[in-house]
């Protein structure tokens, strides 16, 4: 028995029939190796294209203030330095050692020492020479109870040349010497915006042209070494003396 659905089928099956056989079936273009078939009968979404004038937004920033302001040291978030030491950054040291920061410093007190970053795990021994300079990034010598201990505990602290290391408290001073030194500042390896803001520095384009003269046969060599600590002393002196301004680096952790 027919029921009422099967007869409106059995109505309409001839009238698509013929519709069909009217419509001439559409053939797709060929598609080549490095094309894609769109459907003629989908309208292809536009995406609208950036300017090329329009100014790249950063997804992060360097921070400007005290993870904790009631502690006696300042250090930045946590969050953050777990970002900044993840990889060395020596445009970003520029940027945490400039004049108006808020960061603890800190500086070697031992005549040379060797070190590594305790919380990275495995990581090879740097050595450190007496005055470096260094930035107080996490400060771990509070006894039970937050009570501080003299002499005891260790911090984690940052170099100029943007690497992490862990040292004990009693082996760095807060008081400053009277030239504090500074890890050898990979020059190469700077942003050419930051450099180029560098060269307007009457010395330090005298201290990079020694450089290149010095390292040009031999990169180890002692006279190389030499005039490349010459460099990043005068570079670390034209940025902790707020001496001209420097761009933000092109990369932030």
């Amino acid at each position: 028995m027919l029921t009422i659905r099967s007869t409106a089928w059995l109505v309409w099956l001839p009238l698509l029939s013929c519709a069909s056989a009217d419509r001439p079936a559409k053939t797709p273009p060929p598609v080549g190796l490095n094309e894609t078939f769109i459907p003629q009968d989908i309208e292809p979404v536009s995406t609208p294209t950036p300017m090329a004038s329009e100014p790249v937004e950063q997804p992060m920033s360097l921070p400007q203030t005290c993870a904790d302001q009631s502690a006696d040291m300042c250090v930045p978030p946590p969050d953050f330095i777990g970002r900044l030491c993840a990889i060395r950054h020596p445009n970003v040291a520029l940027a945490m050692f400039k004049k108006d920061t808020p960061w603890t410093r800190a500086y070697v007190r031992v005549r040379e020492m060797e070190a590594w970053y305790v919380p990275a795990g495995r990581s090879r021994p740097l050595t450190l020479k007496f005055a470096e300079e260094v930035l107080i990034i996490a400060d771990r010598s509070a006894g039970p109870g937050g009570m501080k201990v003299s002499g005891s505990g260790s911090y984690d602290v940052y170099r100029w040349d943007g690497s992490c290391v862990s040292v004990m408290s009693d082996e760095v001073s807060l008081r400053p010497p009277g030239t504090p030194d500074v890890a050898i500042i990979a020059w190469r390896h700077l942003d050419d915006g930051i450099r180029d803001a560098l060269m307007g520095h009457r010395k330090i384009q005298f201290r990079n042209d020694l450089r290149l003269k010095s390292c040009k046969e031999n990169t180890a060599a002692k006279q190389c070494q030499r005039a490349l600590r010459g460099l990043s002393r005068m570079v670390a002196d034209f940025v902790r003396r707020g001496t001209g301004e420097l761009p933000l680096p092109d990369t932030l952790p």
